[in-house]
C-alpha cells in the first residue's frame, strides 16, 4: 500500500483493486447515485451525538461515505451549535469531496479502523484539502465491509476541529457504527 512517489516527493492515493466490483455492487444496491440517504443521515447524526458527547467538540461532524469515483457522503450529520441542531439535511454540494482528499480512502484501502488523534501527524495529510478547507484535526473512521462479498464500500468516520485522543473503546464504537451502515446497506433494502 506504498502511496510514496518519488518524482512528485508526494503521498498518493493507495490502490484500490476492487473498484469495479465495488462500482457494480453500489448499482446493486441503489447506491449508485449521488444523493442523501435520510436513513444513513440519521446514522451519521447518531455518530456525530455519540463523539461530540465523547470529545466536548460541537462542531463533530459524523459521515457515512459511500467510496466510488469521487466520495459521496450519502450519510452526514447535520450541523450543530450550543443552542441548536440545524433542521435541514446538507446540500448535495457539501457530500462530494474528491479521492485526492480526505482520511476515507486509506481507511477503506487498510480494511480496518484507522484513529488520527492529530490528523498533521500522518504524512499524507500534507496539502490535504479536507484538513485545510473544513479545519479538520482529527479522524477517526472504519470500513464498511459488504458481508456477502467482503467488499469495502465506504467508510463511517467522524471529523473534529480539536485534536482528540482516541481510545480503544472510540475505534470499537465507530466499528459499531460501521456495522450498523453495513447491515443497512445489505439488509435487502434498495435505497
Amino acid at each position: 500500500m506504498t502511496t510514496f512517489n518519488s518524482q512528485t516527493s508526494r503521498h498518493g492515493l493507495p490502490e484500490d483493486p476492487d473498484l469495479p466490483r465495488r462500482m457494480e455492487l453500489l448499482a446493486e444496491l441503489g447506491l449508485d447515485q449521488q444523493r442523501p440517504i435520510p436513513e444513513l443521515d440519521a446514522l451519521g447524526d447518531r455518530v456525530a451525538d455519540a463523539f461530540i458527547e465523547r470529545t466536548g467538540q460541537p462542531a463533530f461532524r459524523g459521515i457515512v461515505n459511500i467510496i466510488g469515483r469521487d466520495q459521496f457522503f450519502v450519510g452526514l450529520s447535520r450541523p450543530r451549535t450550543t443552542s441548536h441542531t440545524s433542521q435541514a439535511p446538507a446540500p448535495v454540494a457539501e457530500r462530494i469531496m474528491p479521492r485526492t482528499e480526505g482520511w476515507c480512502v486509506f481507511t477503506l484501502a487498510r480494511r480496518k479502523a484507522f484513529p488520527l488523534n492529530n490528523v498533521l501527524d500522518y504524512p499524507r495529510s500534507a496539502g490535504n484539502g479536507a484538513m485545510h478547507r473544513l479545519r479538520v484535526k482529527t479522524y477517526l473512521g472504519a470500513p464498511i465491509i459488504h458481508a456477502a462479498t467482503g467488499i469495502s464500500l465506504g467508510t463511517v468516520c467522524g471529523v473534529g476541529t480539536e485534536t482528540v485522543q482516541w481510545t480503544l473503546e472510540d475505534v470499537e464504537r465507530m466499528k459499531q457504527f460501521a456495522g450498523e451502515a453495513a447491515d443497512q446497506m445489505s439488509g435487502g433494502t434498495r435505497f
